[in-house]
Order: structure tokens, then sequence, then C-alpha cells
């Protein structure tokens, strides 16, 4: 038997003031996957990539991690869901008042995951990956955007996550910094990290997502690997779109 995907969605329905962002949307990622959520703003698609991490709850249908459901009406159930599954967000949401290691160390010495000990040596191999070792002790003030994304997602690497949502994760940084970024998820993606990527960045897509995703009025029209979405779409609306921004 195949193994269940590491994250999914089935039916997703998700509502706001009679506007209805989802409209049964379906997903379904794999181990090892990269999978880039495609659309115009405004379409759903960062509030797919919220309710796949119980950011936003769903109005019907469900989420699935590794197979099993979770009961989206239970806490427990999507903090336990969070543990597993690490999120990247725009603003990169790092504690001001707390220094880089302490952002790092946080949450798995909270969730009982590391000692104090344990999660400071994790944080220090971690910032020798994202290439921050020199601002172990610096404080998000004094960080770029670009090393702070970088920093917000060693924090999620802390957990060991089975997978990493990323919520357009470069559109809040200077054009010189979004290279950086990058650059650090395409060696995530080279390590066999599952991850699920709403992002503006086509050039991105094409050359590192297993499959695209295009989302459109809150439903998936079409999805497949970048070749066919980007070169051969079948749908008349994901060619529009494409014809618009490439």
């Amino acid at each position: 038997m195949s193994a269940p995907p590491v994250i999914a969605a089935r039916g997703l329905v998700k509502q706001f003031q009679g506007l209805r962002a989802l409209d049964g949307v379906d997903i379904s990622v794999g181990r090892g996957e990269v999978v880039v959520i495609i659309g115009q703003s405004g379409s759903g698609k960062s509030t797919l990539i919220r309710c796949l991490n119980g950011l936003v709850e769903p109005d019907a249908g469900e989420v699935l991690v590794g197979g099993e459901a979770v009961r989206t009406h239970s806490q427990a159930d999507w903090r336990r869901l969070r543990q597993r599954i690490g999120m990247v967000f725009q603003d990169y949401s790092l504690f001001p008042h707390l220094t880089v290691t302490r952002n790092i160390t946080l949450a798995p010495v909270r969730t009982g995951r590391a000692t104090q000990a344990e999660a400071e040596a994790l944080a220090r191999q971690l910032l020798e990956r994202v290439r921050l070792p020199e601002k172990a002790d610096a404080y998000p003030v004094e960080l770029s955007g670009g090393q702070q994304q970088r920093v917000a997602i060693a924090r999620a690497l802390a957990m060991r996550p089975d997978a990493m949502l990323f919520d357009e994760p470069t559109s809040a940084l200077d054009p010189e910094t979004i290279q950086e970024v990058l650059d650090l998820m395409r060696e995530l993606a080279q390590d066999g990290m599952t991850m699920v990527i709403v992002s503006h960045e086509m050039g991105f897509a094409r050359e590192v997502a297993d499959r695209v995703v295009f989302i459109d009025r809150g439903r998936v029209v079409e999805t497949g690997p970048p070749d066919a979405i980007f070169r051969k779409a079948q749908e008349a609306r994901t060619r529009d779109f494409l014809a618009k921004i490439l």
C-alpha cells in the first residue's frame, strides 16, 4: 500500500461575510513533494494554506495529516498538527523582545520536544544552515527583512516538521533580499523537505515545484507539473492568468 499524504485537504469550504474564499478545495501532498500554489490576489491561496495549519477554521471539509483527519473544532488537534507542520508567514512573525536564539528555541522547549541545551545546540546548527550564525544574540529589529525571514524558517525547522507551509514568504521583502530566501527554500527542496508554497515567484515555481496548483475564485482550476502548467495549460482561465504575469 502507498503511504498516505503528509498533508491533504478534502472539500474545504470557507466563507467570509457571505463570500466563498474556498469552494470545495481538494489538495494532497506526498512526502518529499514540493507543491506551489499560484493565482491572483484574493483567489483563496492564503486562506487555503492557513486552513491547512488551523489558523483559519474551515466551515466544511477536512484536513488530514498522515492520513488522519483533524477534528476541526479541536484546538488540541490543531496544536498537535502545528508541531508536525511548520509555517512561515509573509511578515516573519518573530517575537521582537526575544533574541534570534530564543525565537528559535522557544517552541521546542515549551512543547517538550527538546531540553534548553538541546534546543540551543540545534539553533546553532540551524543558524549555520541559514547562514546567520553571527546573529544568534541579535534582536529582530537589528536584522534585515531577508534575515528575519531566514530566522523564521530556522524557527519552523527547529520543530523538525514533517512538512513546511509558506505563505508568500518573499512578498514583504526588498528585491535584494528575495533571492537569499528563495535560495534557502531551494536547498530545503533539494534536501527532500515536503513543502506547500503560496508564491508569486513564477521562475521559482518552474524550477522547484514538483506540482503547480492554480486556484481561482476559491477553486482549484488546474494542477500539474510546472512544464504542463506554464507551457501547456489546458484551462483557458489558467492561460489567461499566466499571460498577464509572464
